[in-house]
């Protein structure tokens, strides 16, 4: 039950929230395919789609089905976020001043590192 739910709720948000609306649109893709291909036998479905969307062709006679293909046109998709309210009043407590001391921070340089030191370090785990 779980599962088809997820699967549900990420398909409305597929089809809501991005452009996967665009792949309804492909049976009006070879439709108008077909429409092509019947004016003009030699076209292939490359050559269709290199027609209508790799070169800019004009108006050929049918522009209004050209703009209703798939990808050739946004549909301004968007996502809606609901802001829930669950605390309705905030009570501010007093602010509190936090006093920090300021300490002398010592910085070891170079100098001050004894090679020695540095070589006891690396030693093997000893039983």
């Amino acid at each position: 039950m779980k599962a088809s739910i997820s699967k549900f709720l990420i398909i409305v948000y597929l089809f809501s929230a991005t452009e996967a609306s665009q792949l309804l649109k492909l049976p009006l893709l070879f439709s108008h395919f077909v429409e092509h291909q019947q004016k003009d036998p030699s076209m292939s479905f490359g050559g269709f789609l290199y027609h209508h969307y790799a070169i800019e062709h004009g108006d050929d006679g049918d522009a209004a089905t050209d703009n209703k293909l798939p990808f050739k046109s946004h549909d301004h998709c968007c996502s809606f976020i609901f802001p829930i309210s669950i605390f309705h009043t905030i009570q501010l407590s007093q602010i509190k001043t936090i006093i920090i001391e300021k300490k002398n921070i010592f910085f070891a340089s170079s100098g001050n590192i004894i090679s020695a030191y540095l070589a006891s370090i690396w030693q093997p785990p000893r039983f």
